[in-house]
C-alpha cells in the first residue's frame, strides 16, 4: 500500500485501503461504480473455504456496486471454473468474457508480420455460461476478462433468471 501511494502521489483522488474483501462494511451499499479484481477471487479460490470465502467476497462486491456498476475480474480461472460462481453470487445476470493471449504469445505471432489476431478478442459465452464447443484457446495461459454488469434497479424488477445464465426481461 505504502509503495501504492508513493507511486501515485500526485493523484489525490486515490485512496489505499487493507481489508478483508469477505468484509467490507468500511463502505455502504451502491458506494462504487466498478470494482477491478486482479486475482483476488484467485486468492480467495486457493484457500481451505475457497467456496465460501470467494461467495462472501462475491456478496461484498455485489453489495458495494451500484446499480448497473461493473466488476471486471482478470484470471487465469476458465469459464468452467468461474462462471458458475459468478452466477451464483445472484447479483451478475450479464457477464461477458475476453480472452487475451499472454505478451510472450502474442509476440511471437507477430514477428515479422503484421499481428493477424486482435490482442483481445471477446467470446461469446454458451446459455449455461461455457466456452462454445468448437472455440480453440490459443495460448493456454491467457488471461480471462469477466465483465459482470450488476442489473439497474428498474432492470431487476422486470427480469428474471429462465436457466443458468439466461436472462428473461419482459417490456
Amino acid at each position: 500500500i505504502e509503495q501504492m501511494r508513493e507511486k501515485h502521489v500526485d493523484i489525490p483522488q486515490l485512496t489505499y485501503f487493507q481489508m478483508d474483501v469477505r468484509d467490507m462494511s468500511l463502505f455502504g451499499d451502491g458506494t462504487f461504480d466498478c470494482v477491478l479484481d486482479k486475482g483476488t477471487l484467485d486468492a480467495m479460490m486457493c484457500g481451505d473455504d475457497a467456496p465460501l470465502g470467494a461467495s462472501k467476497m462475491l456478496a461484498e462486491v455485489a453489495r458495494i456496486l451500484r446499480p448497473g456498476g461493473i466488476y471486471m475480474l482478470i484470471t487465469y480461472g476458465c469459464p468452467k471454473e468461474r462462471v458458475q460462481l459468478l452466477y451464483q453470487s445472484g447479483s451478475h445476470k450479464k457477464i461477458e468474457l475476453y480472452i487475451m493471449p499472454t505478451p510472450g504469445y502474442q509476440l511471437k505471432w507477430s514477428k515479422g508480420v503484421s499481428l493477424a489476431q486482435p490482442i483481445m478478442e471477446e467470446v461469446s459465452l454458451t446459455v449455461d455460461g461455457q466456452l462454445p464447443p468448437d472455440y480453440v484457446l490459443k495460448d493456454p495461459e491467457s488471461h480471462f476478462i469477466y465483465i459482470c454488469k450488476k442489473p439497474d434497479a428498474a432492470n431487476e424488477a422486470n427480469s428474471v433468471v429462465a436457466n443458468e445464465g439466461e436472462t428473461i426481461t419482459s417490456k
